[in-house]
């Protein structure tokens, strides 16, 4: 079917027969970044660690790291970037993985499953709500 589609720009046929793994949100749902930014630039939010739309995950994310932007830059601005960067990279991947694992418990579990990984996903981002 993908073969009979001819873009200049892009191997359709190709991308489509080489994914692996299709997600529901394929916009909203990247591995975590090995970094947010350089120099005098970093990311914030879903640019720099996108993630599933539950419970409104992503702007509670964007929050956090705008808390955590100010007060490092506030503190010391020239190591700030780097500073948010640090304490914010490993919490917002925690919640990316337990989105994750929600999104494939609700569709492959039973009940008591689905419970166990509820709860575990509510220990997994206990943290991030510390910090709010």
């Amino acid at each position: 079917m993908t073969e009979d589609w001819q873009l200049d720009w892009l191997d359709v046929s190709g991308m489509v027969n080489r994914t692996d793994e299709v997600l529901a949100y394929p916009m909203v749902d990247k591995d975590p970044l090995p970094r947010w930014g350089t120099s005098r630039i970093t990311l914030l939010g879903d640019a720099a660690h996108p993630m599933y739309p539950v419970g409104a995950n992503g702007g509670s994310q964007a929050i956090l790291d705008a808390r955590v932007l100010a007060d490092e830059l506030a503190d010391d601005f020239d190591g700030g970037l780097r500073r948010y960067e640090d304490k914010r990279r490993r919490d917002t991947a925690d919640v990316i993985f337990a989105n994750r694992e929600m999104h494939r418990a609700s569709t492959s579990r039973n009940p008591a499953q689905l419970a166990s990984v509820t709860e575990n996903y509510r220990n997994t981002t206990k943290a991030d709500r510390r910090q709010a």
